[in-house]
């Protein structure tokens, strides 16, 4: 929307209330070629205003144009120094029109008793508040159309108990708050509409007060709150709208206080938080819809990060140097996200509840340390299984077969858990028997060979029941309930141990020499160490070809 306003200087007075000036203008608001509204204003000359300047009044008027205003020309006149604070009693100036050849100048002034400038229009050239101090206790901006070419607030000092800027629009295209310290309990940027350039406000320092910036819009090529002191306090971005800019609060600072871009959305351009300091509290991006081109954490300090159920098109950096949690559940990741931390301890818990992963996560089970992220959540175990079979897939997409087979183990665990409670309660007083039964499975498929992904403890395994069989076998003579003997007339030289040893061995691969016989209780054991080498055998050769072909 470009907006533009014709000017036409009328040969008749003009009366508002209980004033009246000799000479008036008639406005006509353009809006895309087409007009608006049209109305008049009084003509009020500089020297009047510089006059009550003078004598420090209150200034007070409504609907009124003024031309060419700067308190760089009033020094000029009063030949006073350039950079000489110009002090200005209560200034209420709403509803005027501000214009220009070159610049609309109030740097270097002191408004003692604030300003009001509600609903009044800054048209051509350079608005200049730079070193200027506002003092409160409303410095009111709202509903203003800044269409200057340049808007600066470069180091101006705003105090009192508000600074409001709301419904406010900038066609400005370049805006500057750098440096500036917005020190009042509240700052009020909702709403704003920012329509083309760059916008600034590195360097700022903002006061302990709530800061909203909630459902602004911003249509320029640069967003920047570099370094940045926020202070404590609310930060409120919700639904704020960044279409194609480049959005950076690299090295902003917050010493306590939430953000929040709740529902907020970023059409395109980078987002970038490289080294930012959050403190203890949470950052918000809940319900956003992120279509940058990257986004990027890398660096930061913080609480908590938020992202629930956020739709992310593009690159998540999330190493951060230090924090409490990370929170993507049911979030959409569509691009690569990157958790691989340099410190194992760098956050405590990580939430991946229901998250969709199209994309491509970068994390390692060791050195990320993601088994302890999962299972320290304040979640239920079925909560818990969801995501470590979420990060098992992301393993198998990423070629990293030894960590997704570690993934794929808690995984199996936790469903177990789950399953082994729902079926103590649907049996109720039968509820016993799940109980062995579950028992029964946690040590044949997880103690024996983890779920199949481990051929070694398969192997180890075999060798402890054959160690333990023999043991039994070796027990079972001693007492004199059964006995191991030679069924061939061929001496074999073989002691009780060795023989016991022999006959676990060849029992339990099954190999069938047929040199050996057992009697008594021997003969059950016999029988159930054929079966479970039966079973280990084919459990080992489960395990190994599935190392083997990966």
């Amino acid at each position: 929307m470009t907006v533009h306003y014709e000017i036409t200087l009328l040969n008749k007075a003009f009366t508002s209330g209980d004033f009246s000036l000799p000479n008036s203008v008639r406005i006509v608001e353009l809006q895309n070629q087409t007009k608006v509204r049209e109305y008049d204003l009084g003509v009020l000359e500089t020297e009047d205003l510089y006059r009550l300047i003078d004598s420090k009044s209150p200034i007070d008027f409504e609907n009124i144009y003024v031309r060419d205003f700067s308190l760089r020309e009033y020094r000029r006149l009063r030949k006073i120094a350039e950079d000489a604070v110009v002090e200005i009693g209560p200034w209420k100036t709403s509803r005027c029109f501000f214009d220009c050849g070159s610049h609309i100048d109030f740097t270097y002034s002191n408004f003692t008793g604030g300003a009001n400038f509600e609903e009044s229009i800054f048209y051509h050239g350079t608005l200049d508040f730079t070193h200027a101090k506002l003092c409160g206790p409303i410095n009111d901006f709202s509903h203003c159309h800044f269409g200057s070419h340049k808007v600066l607030f470069q180091y101006a000092e705003f105090l009192g108990r508000e600074t409001n800027f709301e419904q406010s629009v900038f066609t400005a295209i370049y805006v500057s708050f750098i440096n500036a310290a917005l020190l009042t309990e509240l700052e009020n940027f909702k709403r704003v509409h920012f329509m083309s350039g760059k916008v600034k406000f590195h360097f700022a320092d903002f006061g302990d007060g709530l800061k909203t910036f909630e459902k602004m819009k911003f249509h320029g090529s640069l967003f920047d709150f570099r370094r940045v002191n926020w202070g404590k306090g609310k930060v409120d971005f919700r639904r704020a709208v960044f279409t194609s800019a480049h959005v950076t609060f690299e090295e902003m600072v917050m010493t306590g206080g939430k953000m929040t871009f709740r529902m907020a959305r970023f059409e395109g351009g980078d987002l970038t938080f490289r080294r930012g300091d959050f403190g203890p509290d949470e950052i918000n991006f809940d319900y956003v819809k992120f279509g940058s081109q990257a986004i990027n954490f890398d660096g930061c300090t913080l609480g908590k990060l938020s992202m629930m159920n956020t739709e992310v098109r593009s690159s998540l950096d999330l190493r951060l140097k230090s924090g409490n949690e990370i929170d993507l559940s049911s979030a959409y990741l569509y691009g690569v996200t990157d958790l691989n931390f340099e410190r194992k301890d760098t956050i405590k818990t990580l939430v991946l509840y229901r998250t969709r992963n199209l994309g491509k996560i970068v994390i390692h089970w060791d050195r990320n340390n993601v088994r302890q992220l999962i299972s320290d959540q304040n979640f239920p175990d079925s909560y818990k299984a969801e995501q470590f079979n979420l990060i098992k897939d992301n393993f198998a997409r990423n070629g990293q077969y030894t960590d997704e087979d570690k993934a794929y183990v808690c995984f199996k665990r936790y469903e177990h858990k789950v399953l082994r409670r729902h079926y103590y309660k649907k049996l109720g007083s039968w509820g016993f028997l799940s109980s062995i039964y579950f028992h029964y499975r946690k040590i044949v498929f997880d103690r024996l060979g983890l779920f199949a992904t481990s051929p070694g403890r398969v192997l180890l395994s075999m060798g402890i029941i054959i160690s333990g069989f023999a043991t039994m076998f070796l027990l079972t003579e001693l007492l004199g309930w059964g006995s191991i003997v030679n069924a061939i007339t061929l001496s074999d030289h073989l002691g009780l141990v060795s023989r016991s040893f022999y006959h676990s061995a060849i029992t339990f691969f099954t190999v069938g020499y047929g040199d050996t016989l057992p009697t008594g209780f021997s003969r059950i054991l016999s029988a159930l160490e054929g079966w479970i080498g039966v079973f280990l055998m084919a459990y080992f050769t489960v395990a190994f070809v599935r190392k083997a072909l990966r």
